[in-house]
């Protein structure tokens, strides 16, 4: 009587991917904390238990984090998942959503499988720096999708929401169509997707039988010289003022921070310095420090209003357009426009400069109201503005990002066969 098959591995232990990262963190969160921690615990406490002490802690968070977030996953012989003293067959897996995050030095791609039970299964399919999975358990992924209930027949929604996330890496998650999932887990692979018939079992494709994929239907060919000539036509008079704003920034911030060099060094040799209208050094460096704020504010208007008329004058485009023009797409000298967040940043200043007043309500208030430094009605009323502040600022953040999603996907709607060509013919579907 043959042994059973050793089960197969499609996600390992999260923390064994996360061991580089775990290391740092534990050795910069011991250096920073380790003068509070020691302070804590006994004067004659050895140094090694001081680290063990926040080292300890640290790691428990970390795998028990990852642990919970990224189960380990195995694949019996008979194609079924155990994960969590559970056992779930593919055909049971009736729904998988993607994510696409990055930012800080990280960037992640986690994909969902939901069962038809509602139980779901995070994978973490590739990552920086905790890694994602291998080739041999991205082959083992591959096999369970393709096996999987998970919808065939995709939706233009569907479609427009999982390219937009690809360029936005938000973190949210959609809902993704099985083709879809394999395509890019054999991009990921270094393997040609050759359809959905294909169990990804053999990468050679040698006994794999071929499987006919219809070809791509034509993309018309648009000038994009074109479209870059008629877009610096229609927006010469903003491009100039600018790149003027821009180079008055430069320009500014280097006076600024050349006085304050000069001004540290000056007051470390042991000359003292008084306010603005005693030193003109002090006041040069004022001078230089507001007008670097107001040449910002220029750059920052000026650069909106340019990107307002890009985006007007593409729109002219697609008004103008043919229906072959179309269904190629918008040309991608109209595309950046369109990747700013809806207000610019102008609005992005404004969320910035309400998020810091309504701080210094919320904090203050309640500080009038302790240490009793002003009239009890002030701290009351600075605390509710505050607190109003925060949700108004909170919510304006939410309101645009989401209007940011609903942008990019009409981009990826207007660009057309430039956005979609990855998800009709051979081309990796992944960034």
């Amino acid at each position: 009587m043959s042994a059973p098959a050793t089960p197969r591995v499609l996600q390992p232990a999260a923390w064994r991917r996360a061991i580089a990262p775990l290391v740092i963190a534990v050795l910069v969160l011991s250096v920073l904390l380790q003068e509070p921690v020691a302070a804590l615990l006994p004067a004659e406490t050895p140094r090694v238990l001081v680290f063990l002490a926040i080292a300890a802690p640290i790691v428990a968070a970390v795998v028990l984090g990852l642990a919970a977030a990224y189960p380990r996953v195995l694949v019996d012989a008979d194609g079924a998942l155990r994960v969590r003293g559970r056992s779930v067959r593919p055909s049971q897996i009736v729904a998988a959503r993607r994510a696409v995050s990055a930012g800080g030095g990280s960037a992640y791609l986690v994909l969902t499988l939901r069962t038809d039970a509602g139980f779901a299964i995070r994978v973490l399919v590739a990552g920086m720096p905790i890694r994602g999975l291998d080739t041999e358990q991205l082959r083992v992924l591959r096999e369970v999708v393709a096996a999987s209930a998970v919808p065939v027949k995709r939706r233009s929604e569907s479609e427009r929401a999982f390219l937009s996330e690809s360029v936005l890496a938000t973190g949210r998650r959609v809902d993704v169509d099985r083709e879809l999932v394999l395509r890019e887990l054999d991009h990921l692979r270094g393997v040609r997707f050759k359809g959905l018939a294909d169990t990804g079992a053999d990468d050679a494709g040698a006994d794999a039988p071929e499987v006919e994929v219809a070809p791509a239907p034509p993309v018309a060919v648009v000038d994009d010289a074109a479209a870059e000539e008629r877009l610096a036509a229609a927006t010469r008079t903003t491009t100039l003022a600018r790149r003027i704003a821009f180079w008055a920034l430069v320009a500014a911030s280097l006076v600024a921070a050349v006085l304050l060099v000069v001004l540290v060094v000056m007051e470390s040799t042991g000359t003292d310095f008084g306010a603005a209208d005693e030193d003109p050094l002090v006041a040069a460096m004022a001078v230089a420090i507001g007008v670097a704020l107001l040449t910002g504010v220029a750059w920052a208007t000026v650069a909106d209003v340019d990107d307002a008329r890009r985006r007007a004058e593409s729109q002219r485009w697609l008004a103008a357009a043919s229906a072959e023009e179309r269904r190629a797409g918008l040309p991608v000298a109209f595309h950046a426009p369109w990747l700013r967040a809806p207000g610019g940043r102008m609005l992005g200043l404004a969320l910035l400069v309400l998020g810091m007043i309504a701080f210094v309500a919320v904090v203050g208030g309640p500080i009038i109201l302790i240490q009793g430094e002003g009239p009890v009605v002030l701290g009351i009323v600075m605390t509710i503005v505050g607190v109003g502040l925060c949700t108004l600022a909170l919510w304006a953040w939410f309101a645009r990002r989401r209007a940011h999603s609903r942008r990019v996907e009409w981009l990826v709607e207007a660009a057309g066969e430039r956005a979609r060509r990855g998800l009709t013919g051979d081309d990796p579907l992944s960034r």
